[in-house]
């Protein structure tokens, strides 16, 4: 079973004692994202586990990206020493970074941190040499370059979806090849910052899909907590429709990179999404 609600490998915890003593585990808190078992241990770590297809290559890939982004002053956790790999799981411990989860509540209100850190990553993007060819490609979480193929063979034998798909895929491909590149956090949103506790800056956490892309991809995620005028007021209209063409495809990404995971019950959740969003006929769709 890969689905995170399945809970975490049995000999993982054991295992990972042994492997960081060092750490605080006696007051250990567990937790879980779409792809990672997560075990929280304040002040010092974050622990996240992953199963499944290609767990070690997925994790090793992280791990790359939160070391390259650690050159870049963001304050973005960095990597606490090499990540352990099973036969059937792999980890990788992050710094702990201590503070309050952001909520969202009005763009009048938020728009200050959003900005501020949108601003922050790309002044990374042109301040450090190298970022650009040390990141993976866009979406490598869900596929890379062949994620285009992979939403085709998920979405075989239901071809009002496969067209509907396809659609979308092509024209956020083709306003994408428009844009100049960025360093982008790739998972940007309210759900992945955290406010310091000694004030300042907010942080992003979960940088696992950080990239060297389309800065309309850290735009994207943000039109579904807030109205689309609202932040038209800040962001440029190009970059505001390419963020919405990318948003219309993000269901597909998770789909995709489930599907490589191999959990069905992720994927097919996902895919579930994206249909409904079609049958809609919501224009933002």
């Amino acid at each position: 079973m890969t689905n995170t609600r399945h809970g975490a490998p049995a000999d993982a915890a054991r295992v990972l004692r042994r492997s960081w003593p060092h750490l605080p585990w006696t007051d250990v808190r567990i937790a879980r994202g779409a792809f990672h078992h997560v075990l929280l241990l304040p002040p010092r770590a974050v622990i996240r586990v992953r199963n499944g297809a290609e767990h070690a290559r997925a994790t090793d890939r992280e791990v790359t990206i939160a070391t390259t982004l650690s050159w870049a002053g963001l304050g973005s956790p960095g990597p606490l020493g090499d990540p352990v790999h099973r036969k059937r799981w792999s980890a990788a411990a992050y710094e702990f970074v201590e503070g309050a989860g952001f909520t969202a509540r009005r763009w009048s209100e938020d728009r200050h941190v959003l900005l501020g850190l949108l601003e922050a990553w790309a002044d990374a993007g042109r301040r450090v040499p190298g970022l650009a060819g040390s990141l993976p490609q866009p979406r490598a979480w869900c596929g890379g370059d062949a994620w285009p193929s992979l939403v085709d063979r998920l979405t075989a034998g239901q071809e009002a979806l496969r067209s509907a798909a396809r659609k979308r895929v092509r024209a956020m491909l083709d306003l994408e090849a428009e844009a100049n590149g960025s360093l982008v956090h790739g998972d940007f949103g309210p759900h992945n910052i955290v406010l310091p506790a000694s004030g300042g800056r907010g942080v992003l956490i979960d940088t696992d899909h950080a990239s060297w892309a389309d800065p309309a991809i850290d735009i994207a995620p943000l039109l579904a907590s807030y109205p689309e005028h609202e932040l038209a007021a800040d962001i440029p209209r190009p970059l505001l429709s390419r963020a919405t063409a990318h948003r219309r495809t993000l269901s597909l990404q998770v789909a995709a990179a489930a599907w490589l995971r191999g959990d069905h019950r992720l994927r097919e959740h996902a895919l579930g999404n994206f249909a409904r969003r079609i049958r809609s006929a919501d224009p933002q769709w």
